[in-house]
């Protein structure tokens, strides 16, 4: 799996074995606030409003936002409306990698590898770093798992700091924002790399939703 720099991937997972009444969520998320979303069928190819709702694997419905879509919001009202738990992760420009998890809506905990990002402020990085610590007891109380699994992937790096594998048998080296695949690996979460679901249809935001929708509590 060969990953390129500039990236922005917003993904998100729920626990749950039913992806359509996942997808008929985000219908209705977006239905609620007024955004038009309507299926795409077939081979027609995936453009950058697309949604993709993959078929569940291993009891988690995984769900592929467009790329500058910032899900928090979305993710909040699905995992309330259908009383679930879901892990949602964003990539921002290839840098680094922010984790939310939540259920019934509710965030239960929040990770980012770089808080301080966009800002020099002492105060506010000490602030943000609290905040984006990530609790690894938490999250492996949450998805049922070893905390001994979760808690190497939960620290904080800097830019341009190389670091090894948080596993010897994971994919990607610690410093790599695409680490979060071998993290959901160890919960129990397959990322859907390849080709948007053959089974069943996409869903397709009319075009010009980016600042449009809510966003939740995005900082990062």
């Amino acid at each position: 799996m060969v990953r390129a720099m500039g990236e922005f991937v917003t993904v998100s997972a729920f626990r749950t074995d039913d992806a359509g009444a996942v997808r008929d969520a985000a219908v209705e998320f977006f239905s609620a606030h007024a955004w038009s979303v309507r299926p795409v069928e077939g081979a027609e190819p995936v453009t950058d409003d697309d949604v993709l709702v993959h078929p569940a694997t291993h009891g988690w419905t995984v769900v592929v936002w467009p790329g500058y879509f910032t899900e928090l919001a979305a993710v909040a009202d699905m995992s309330g409306r259908l009383g679930l738990l879901a892990s949602t992760v964003r990539i921002h420009d290839g840098d680094y990698w922010s984790h939310t998890l939540m259920r019934d809506g509710v965030t239960l905990d929040r990770f980012a590898t770089m808080p301080d990002y966009f800002t020099d402020d002492a105060d506010e990085i000490a602030r943000l770093r609290a905040t984006y610590a990530g609790r690894p007891a938490v999250v492996a109380s949450a998805i049922g798992c070893s905390q001994d699994l979760v808690a190497p992937y939960l620290i904080h790096i800097g830019l341009d700091e190389e670091l090894g594998k948080a596993f010897p048998d994971d994919e990607f080296e610690l410093d790599s924002p695409w680490v979060f695949v071998d993290f959901w690996r160890r919960l129990g979460i397959r990322y859907p790399d390849g080709e948007p679901p053959a089974d069943g249809p996409r869903l397709r935001l009319a075009p010009g939703w980016l600042g449009k929708l809510p966003t939740g509590d995005a900082e990062l």
